[in-house]
Formats: C-alpha cells, structure tokens, sequence
C-alpha cells in the first residue's frame, strides 16, 4: 500500500447502492469501526475507506483509534467521526493498563450502542473482543496480515460473530495455522478504492513536469513502505542488472519510507543503491509523499516485489490509475494480478526474474497499455469502494440476521 494517499471528502461523493431487501438497506446501521492505528499504513487506509463508504451508504460510523496522531486527522479530514481510546496488548506485567483501557472501551460501547463493532485487524481484535463479551453486539474480526497458530488463538482468544479476510491466500495459510478459527464463520472481502478520473497523455505530461520527472523515458513507481518484507533490495538489484537496460530507456522512482523504523531501512535502501552504483540518472528516492496519486499519474509501470503481501493496496492504487503491475506471486497478489493481462507475476526474492520482468514492460509501449486498460477494468469490477461496501454491508447482514452475506468472494461455512 502506497503509505499516503490523500484523504477524499466524504460530502463530494456519491452514495454507494444498496441492494434491496437486506438488512443494511433497510435500516441505519451504527458501526463502530476499531484500529491500533500506530501509523499510516495499507490497513489504516483500509478502514478509512471502509468508514467513507458506509457514511456515503447512509450508515453512522465511529472510528475508534488506539492513537491520537496522523491517522486520526487523515481521517477526521475525510469527515469522519473519530474518538482515541488506547488499545493495549494484554500484558502481564501491566495488566492494570490493560483493564483500565477494556473498562474505557466497554463504557464507550455501551454509550454508543452499534449495531456492529469491527475490529480492523487481528491485533486490534483481542480487546475489542474482551470489551464487547457481555454486550449483545456482535463482533467482526477483519484479518489484514499473517501470525503464527499461537498468536491467532492468543488474539481471538474470545472469538468473533464473523472473521474476514482480505485475500484467501490471507485466509487459507491463518486457517490451517489455527483450527479454531478454520471453525469460525468467515469471509473473503477484497478491499476498495474510490477510483480516481484516468489521466490522458497531457496529465501525465503535466505531472511529469510538476515531479521533476523526466519526459523522455519510462518511469516505474514503487509507492509503499520500505521494509524488508516488501522486497525493495530486491528491486535494487534487479534495477543494476543489464537486462531492463534502465539508465538508457526507463527511470525508478521510490515513494515511501520506513515509518516504524524512523527511516532506518529507507535510509539502508539508498545505501544499497550507491553501492550499486545506481545514481539520480536512475533512480530516485523521494520519501514519505501525501500526493502519491501525482506520482501515479506520472508512472508507466508499477513494481510490488513483496515477500509476504495479504492483498497490497499499492497494487489497487496502481490499477487504478490504469498502469500495469509486476509483482510478487505470493499472499493476494495474485488474486489482483492477473498474469498475462493486468501484469506481470514473478517469484518473490528472485532479482533476476524481476529484472526480467521490468525489462519486457519497458520495452513494449503497447503491452503496457493494454495491461493497464484491462487492470483499471478489473479494478472497477472487483475493488472498487462501492464493491468493497457492498460487501461489508453483507457480513453485517450476516451477524444481523443470520442470513448469507452478500458480496463476499470467499468461503461461507
């Protein structure tokens, strides 16, 4: 996921369609919506999005954060209603502030009385799941990333109402980790973006020109956070090898930092490109960027060479924008990917087969176009924010009314 792309109005969009006859169409639903939020990542994005488009569905959103800093105004900035309650890990050693923070949540549930609390990942899910025990609200659990069988049973350890999930390569890996939660009732539910108006020739010329960009070659994007499971060094010797050819046809460029780490591996990533000898003829690092959208209106291609990656909404974004991705085979990306068609898959940590990969889309003006087309109709069909909504609203009708959720992609046990 891009680390930063900007917050939409809620008020300067249109409403999401509901289908008649469901739960949610039929009633305002209030949701609580809960996330650790320690920084700007895919799954903060993710919850913002899934707030505006319930709120732009009709719902009463709460987006309850565990802390008061970027995320909250990002979202606050998208005209969401938005609290900060801490939301501790249980601890032995300080179990006090643990139960203080349950004892906060659970009064803040009473007075709210949603409909539906959704946690927005796993973690997240081990308190909201305590505070909720003697509420008769049920509780979604929305899995974002991959844990070891002991972590899952240990942060579901008081279960939820429902368990989604944002890719089956997410589900099925956390599913035969624990047999617990392969027991629970569960969803596949891509995430969605709002789509944004596809850029012509002139507004990517113009772009180019505004990001100091250079007009006469191919630019490939990487946008998203710079840490090692995301296979930036990866890119850095893929980018040295000869076969993309990159110093005379094609310029890199990398959005993004290392926001937990301080920019520690960010900075140990352009190190790398020095030692390869790869200078600003090449290649550009520019940090963490709140107008990632500019920077792909100005790309030609999209590289996502992650090592573990549950969906990748760097991958979305690209599509989006109509631009064809490479990226790696693993997690979700290939149920965003198609091979062939919206872009390239390669093996994860395989240098050689990346270079490979930037070296035929570099090359060929035509298929990169084409790709690109068919990658902004997938994505209308499959990830848009109205989609994703839509399928949201089904899991609530689900835990509501106990009927089949609609919308979702994935197993329904």
């Amino acid at each position: 996921m891009s680390d930063s792309a900007p917050s939409s109005s809620i008020q300067a969009q249109g409403r999401v369609p509901e289908s008649p006859g469901s739960a949610s169409a039929a009633q305002r639903l209030k949701v609580c919506i809960v996330s650790r939020a320690p920084f700007v990542g895919g799954a903060e994005l993710a919850a913002e999005r899934l707030g505006v488009g319930l709120t732009q569905a009709g719902h009463d959103v709460l987006m309850v954060l565990g802390v008061n800093g970027e995320v909250m105004e990002r979202m606050q900035r998208a005209g969401l209603r938005c609290v900060h309650l801490a939301t501790p890990l249980a601890d032995r050693k300080r179990f006090w502030v643990y139960l203080i923070a349950r004892a906060r949540l659970r009064g803040l549930f009473r007075r709210e009385k949603p409909d539906v609390i959704h946690s927005n990942d796993l973690p997240t899910h081990q308190i909201v799941s305590d505070a909720a025990r003697p509420l008769v609200v049920p509780v979604i659990c929305h899995h974002r990333f991959t844990y070891p069988g002991e972590g899952i049973d240990w942060f579901n350890r008081h279960g939820a109402a429902r368990h989604v999930f944002v890719s089956r390569g997410l589900m099925d890996p956390l599913c035969e980790a624990s047999k617990r939660l392969a027991a629970s009732p569960r969803s596949v539910v891509y995430d969605g973006l709002e789509l944004p108006p596809l850029p012509n020739g002139d507004d990517r010329a113009a772009a180019r020109r505004e990001l100091g960009l250079p007009a006469d070659k191919v630019i490939v994007l990487y946008a998203g956070q710079i840490i090692e499971r995301k296979g930036v060094a990866d890119l850095m010797h893929a980018w040295s090898r000869g076969e993309s050819d990159p110093a005379r046809a094609a310029f890199l460029v990398v959005v993004g930092d290392d926001s937990a780490g301080n920019g520690a591996y960010r900075r140990a990533m352009e190190k790398l490109a020095g030692d390869l000898s790869l200078g600003e003829d090449r290649l550009r690092f520019v940090g963490f960027q709140k107008n990632v959208p500019r920077w792909l209106a100005a790309a030609d291609i999209a590289v996502v060479p992650s090592h573990v990656e549950p969906l990748g909404n760097a991958t979305l974004e690209a599509m989006a924008f109509a631009l064809p991705v490479i990226g790696g085979n693993v997690g979700g990306i290939p149920e965003m990917v198609v091979e062939g068609q919206t872009g390239l898959l390669v093996p994860p940590r395989d240098p050689p087969a990346l270079a490979a990969a930037l070296g035929r889309l570099i090359g060929d003006a035509t298929l990169r176009r084409k790709m690109g087309v068919a990658g902004r109709e997938r994505c209308e069909t499959m990830f848009s924010l109205a989609a994703h909504t839509r399928a949201v609203l089904g899991e609530y009708d689900a835990v509501l009314t106990g009927s089949r959720g609609r919308g979702g992609h994935g197993d329904r046990p």
